[in-house]
C-alpha cells in the first residue's frame, strides 16, 4: 500500500526535467569574430574611438591657430598689375604693377593673440589627454565586463550541473523513502534556479560584448570577445602627500589652461594702452604697355599710432576691468579643482584598497565553501546530515562563486579608477 501511495505521487509530482523543459529555451551564444586581447583593445580603440579621434583633430586645430597667429608679427608682401582704358580726349591704354610690404614693429594686441592662441592650443592638449585617460578607464571596464561575464558563464554552467547532481540524488532518496517530498521539490527549483541563472549569464554576456564594442568604436557591433587574463595589482602606500600627484591630472591642465588664456585676455584689453608701430615700403610702375620701362615711383614710411578713447571713454578700463575679474574667477576655479583633484585621489585610492580587501576575502571564503561543498556532499550521500544543513552549504558555496567573480571585477574596475585619477592614459 505505501508503494502504491509513492509511486502515484511520483507520477503526479513534476520532475526537474519535465518543469525545465516549460521554461525559455537558452539564448544562443553567437560564436565570436574575433578574440581580442587587452593590447588589442587599446590599439584597436586608438584609431576607431569616435571620442579620442575628435579629441585629436581639436588638438591639431589648436595647433594650427596657434602656428598661424605669429602671422600678425610677420612682413606681408603684396603684387599688384593693373590695366586702365577710357574714351575721353587724350584717353590711352595705361598699365601699371607694384609691389608693397608692411611689417609690424610692435603691437601688444597681435602679441596679445599669439598668448591666447597658445593657451587655446595648452587647452586642446590637456583635453585630449584627459579624453584619453576616460577612454582609457571605460575600455579597461568594459573589458574586464567582458571577461567576467564569460568567466561567469562556466561558473553557472558548474553550477547547473552540481544542483541538476544534486537534486538527481535528492529524488532518489525520495523515491527510497529516505526523503520528503518537499525537500525533492526544493532541490528540483535549485536546479531550476540555476538554469535561469546560466540563462541570463548568456545573455549578460551578449551585453558586456555590446558594450566593448562601443568603447572600441566599432559602428558594425561585431561580435568579439576577450582573450588572456585580468589581475587587479595591490595598490601602492597611500602617498604621503596627494598633491604631488595634481599637476599630471588633464582637468588641472586644462583649468590652468584656462587661467592662461584669461591672462592672454587681460593683456589683449591693455592692448590699447600702447602705441603700435609699423613700417611699409612701395615701389610701382606706369605706361602705355605691360611691364613699362623702369620708370617708377617708391614710397615709404612708418606708422605710430595711439588710439585715444577709440571704443568710448571708458571701454578700455572696463575691458580691463573684466578681464581681470574673469582671471580672478578662473584663479578660483582652479584652486576648486586641485581641492577635488586630491579629494578624488583620496577616494579612489580608498576605494582601491577597499576593493583588494574584499577580493582577497573573497578568495577565501570560495575556498572555504568549496571545501564545505565537497564535504556535506559525501555527509549527505552517507546520510550524516541532513537536507536542509545541506542546503545551507551548497547555497553559501552558489553565493561564494558569485561573488568571488563579482569582487574580481570590483577590483580591476577599482585599479582602473585610481589609474585614472593619476591622469594615465590610453596605452600607458
Amino acid at each position: 500500500m505505501i508503494k502504491t501511495i509513492i509511486l502515484s505521487l511520483l507520477l503526479t509530482c513534476p520532475t526537474a526535467a519535465q518543469t525545465a523543459a516549460k521554461m525559455s529555451p537558452l539564448p544562443p551564444v553567437q560564436p565570436p569574430a574575433r578574440m581580442l586581447s587587452w593590447e588589442d583593445c587599446v590599439a584597436l580603440a586608438a584609431q576607431k574611438s569616435p571620442n579620442l579621434v575628435s579629441a585629436q583633430y581639436a588638438e591639431k586645430a589648436g595647433r594650427a591657430s596657434y602656428l598661424g597667429s605669429y602671422n600678425g608679427l610677420l612682413p606681408t608682401l603684396s603684387l599688384s598689375n593693373g590695366y586702365s582704358s577710357s574714351n575721353g580726349s587724350g584717353g590711352s591704354p595705361g598699365y601699371s604693377a607694384g609691389a608693397s610690404a608692411s611689417v609690424n614693429l610692435f603691437d601688444m594686441g597681435k602679441i596679445a593673440g599669439i598668448r591666447s592662441a597658445s593657451a587655446n592650443y595648452s587647452q586642446s592638449q590637456a583635453s585630449l589627454r584627459q579624453t584619453s585617460a576616460n577612454l582609457r578607464y571605460s575600455l579597461r571596464s568594459a573589458f574586464a565586463q567582458a571577461y567576467i561575464a564569460e568567466k561567469n558563464v562556466d561558473v553557472a554552467r558548474k553550477i547547473l550541473e552540481i544542483q541538476q547532481k544534486n537534486a538527481e540524488e535528492v529524488a532518489l532518496k525520495y523515491q527510497s523513502g529516505k526523503e520528503y517530498k518537499g525537500n525533492m521539490l526544493s532541490a528540483q527549483a535549485l536546479s531550476l534556479q540555476s538554469q535561469a541563472s546560466l540563462a541570463q549569464t548568456l545573455r549578460s554576456v551578449r551585453t558586456a560584448r555590446r558594450i566593448l564594442d562601443q568603447q572600441l568604436g566599432l559602428d558594425d557591433f561585431s561580435e568579439v570577445a576577450v582573450t588572456g587574463t585580468i589581475v587587479a595589482q595591490n595598490p601602492p602606500d597611500f602617498p604621503a602627500r596627494m598633491q604631488d600627484f595634481v599637476s599630471a591630472r588633464p582637468d588641472v591642465a586644462v583649468q590652468e589652461a584656462v587661467v592662461k588664456s584669461q591672462k592672454a585676455s587681460v593683456s589683449s584689453a591693455q592692448s590699447t594702452l600702447w602705441p603700435s608701430l609699423s613700417a611699409n615700403y612701395a615701389r610701382s610702375r606706369s605706361g602705355p604697355y605691360e611691364f613699362p620701362d623702369p620708370s617708377y615711383g617708391w614710397a615709404a614710411g612708418a606708422t605710430l599710432s595711439l588710439p585715444i578713447f577709440s571704443g568710448g571713454p571708458t571701454s578700455t578700463y572696463f575691458a580691463i576691468k573684466g578681464a581681470k575679474n574673469s582671471l580672478e574667477k578662473s584663479l578660483q576655479d582652479l584652486r576648486a579643482v586641485r581641492d577635488a583633484a586630491v579629494v578624488d585621489l583620496e577616494n579612489t585610492w580608498a576605494a582601491y584598497a577597499n576593493a583588494m580587501d574584499q577580493l582577497r576575502v573573497a578568495d577565501a571564503n570560495l575556498e572555504a565553501t568549496r571545501q564545505r561543498n565537497a564535504e556535506a556532499e559525501v555527509r549527505y550521500a552517507s546520510g550524516l546530515i541532513s537536507y536542509d544543513n545541506w542546503e545551507v552549504i551548497v547555497a553559501e558555496w552558489v553565493s561564494a562563486e558569485q561573488q568571488d567573480k563579482q569582487a574580481q571585477l570590483t577590483a580591476v574596475t577599482a585599479q582602473a579608477a585610481w589609474e585614472k585619477s593619476l591622469g594615465k592614459a590610453l596605452g600607458e
